[in-house]
């Protein structure tokens, strides 16, 4: 909705010339329009998909299984207790670690720790399209009467 109510803001401002630009620039501003949208919709699809409910099931189950085995194996190859719990602990902490970091990246949008800032993300664009309508923002720059232009001059100072 909002994509389209700017698109009409651009044809009637383009229709009444209160933009003067040539039609290949107009037509770039279409499709950052469109290539926006579509990364939008990339977004959402990240989100809205769900990881395989079948296949998070038989992670649950491989590392339950992994859980009890591993002490079991461990057991008979080590004689020495103190190694039989390290070569016990590193590789199921590890497996856990990696199983939880996935859940953790499934899904990014939120508000936990290692979600992406969506906010802060928010926050920016705002402020870059209010720069847009700030009153300076579309002066052409030019030089002060005081500007040094020598190549001597800048050098020294």
């Amino acid at each position: 909705v909002i994509r389209h109510m700017i698109q009409v803001l651009v044809i009637h401002a383009e229709q009444e010339e209160i933009i003067k630009v040539p039609a290949p620039i107009l037509s770039r501003v279409y499709q950052t329009l469109s290539r926006g949208f579509v990364h939008l919709l990339s977004a959402k699809k990240i989100r809205d998909t769900r990881y395989p409910f079948p296949y998070a099931q038989l992670i649950a189950v491989l590392m339950t299984l992994l859980s009890i085995l591993t002490p079991l194996v461990m057991s008979t190859l080590f004689k020495h207790s103190s190694w039989c719990a390290i070569a016990t602990f590193v590789p199921i902490f590890t497996l856990y670690s990696l199983n939880y970091t996935a859940e953790q990246l499934e899904m990014p949008y939120g508000d936990d720790a290692n979600d992406l800032p969506m906010s802060h993300f928010q926050q920016e664009m705002n402020s870059s399209l209010l720069m847009l309508v700030h009153e300076f923002s579309d002066h052409v720059p030019h030089i002060g009467p005081r500007a040094k232009m020598e190549y001597e001059e800048l050098k020294n100072s």
